[in-house]
């Protein structure tokens, strides 16, 4: 006989009741009604609460017949009407085309004895997409055979689109990364240097000689302390980390480079840790401006990228440069052809400012310190 979700949890806190011991005997025999009836309330209230969101439903079917009792919950969120009839061997048939593969078996498995436990896109009856969690366990009867499954679908869309956008927005970060950077490194709010595979590909240098300290040794000793300093300074003060050294590479030789890094800061203010970018000198010399270039343009592609690599908001481009933030943002969607030269200039020049150059197409680097020479 197959029992409704329902009806398998009122059997569950009636086997809890009695073997805690907190049914006694008179109670059994002479309010046995009354106590199944308070009881089934209960469960009933436990099934609305987790149902009345929409986001969830439970089923129990027969393994071998198939009948299946749903829970008003599940048919909602399938888009069915409460009277609707459903088998859990059609669940399948909800299943997204490109998602059918992980929903054709499941039937199967049940029938089998096997419990599931998958993710898939389902078409609901009004033909919206939604993500979707399938689990279900065994029941077995007193011979240890499988005449019962119960299980729970939960609607996880919201939780799948968050981590989609969480990463197409490190995908971006990726992206920019890459285009810029030779690589990227992190460090631990005190400044210890988090082990990169970067650093191994561009210094040769092993996880243990991080982990130890000796990534200076790397740096060419004319410049160590100026980046001792340089680093110290912005561990201390919790302000961007900026500094151009010679760096010796795989082959021995050495080449400049530009270090970059901020704080990543918690609510309460303090450092949770660094994230840093290292760019090879000589991309830097390449994008110097020439002096046939329009001082006049800029591309979106170049702002979003400048305020980017310097981590400032709309705010802080407005602030620095005096345009107003609908109009930066204007530009960013629309480019420059119908804004005044004085406002292009403007932003251009905040940016250089805080030491970034433009040159022509979509270019844009940190410029080279007139005051280092290179080696």
């Amino acid at each position: 006989m197959n029992l409704s979700p329902f009806e398998i949890l009122s059997q569950l806190a009636s086997e809890t009741q009695a073997e805690t011991g907190a049914a006694t005997d008179s109670e059994t025999v002479g309010s046995g009604g009354t106590a199944g009836r308070a009881r089934e309330a209960v469960v009933s209230h436990y099934l609305k609460l987790a149902e009345e969101r929409g986001t969830m439903g439970f089923w129990s079917c027969d393994s071998l017949a198939g009948v299946c009792c749903p829970s008003s919950g599940l048919l909602r969120l399938l888009g069915l009407e409460p009277t609707t009839p459903f088998r859990i061997a059609e669940i399948a048939d909800f299943a997204h085309p490109e998602d059918r593969s992980q929903a054709e078996n499941i039937w199967i498995m049940i029938r089998g004895g096997v419990p599931v436990e998958r993710r898939f896109r389902i078409v609901r009856a009004d033909r919206t997409v939604r993500w979707i969690d399938f689990r279900s366990e065994v029941v077995l009867d007193d011979a240890e055979q499988p005449t019962q499954a119960i299980g729970i679908v939960i609607d996880v869309t919201a939780q799948h689109e968050s981590r989609e956008t969480i990463e197409d927005t490190l995908g971006r970060y990726r992206a920019l990364v890459n285009s810029l950077a030779t690589m990227e490194w992190r460090a631990l709010a005190d400044g210890t240097p988090i082990y990169s595979q970067g650093w191994t590909a561009l210094t040769g240098q092993l996880e243990i000689h991080v982990a130890n300290g000796e990534w200076l040794d790397v740096i060419h000793p004319d410049d160590r302390q100026r980046v001792v300093t340089a680093w110290g300074r912005s561990v201390r003060t919790l302000s961007p980390y900026m500094v151009n050294h010679r760096l010796r590479r795989t082959t021995g030789d050495y080449d400049w480079f530009h270090a970059r890094a901020v704080p990543v800061i918690k609510k309460g203010g303090r450092a949770h840790e660094w994230l840093g970018i290292i760019m090879l000198r000589d991309d830097l010399d390449r994008s110097v401006v020439s002096a046939g270039d329009d001082i006049h343009h800029l591309t979106p592609l170049q702002i979003r990228g400048a305020r980017a690599m310097l981590q400032w908001t709309l705010g802080d481009l407005s602030t620095l440069s005096g345009i107003s933030v609908s109009s930066i943002r204007r530009i960013e969607a629309e480019g420059d052809r119908s804004t005044r030269p004085a406002s292009i200039n403007a932003i251009r020049k905040a940016f250089e400012d805080h030491g970034l150059s433009f040159s022509g197409g979509h270019a844009v680097s940190f410029q080279r310190p007139d005051h280092q020479s290179s080696p």
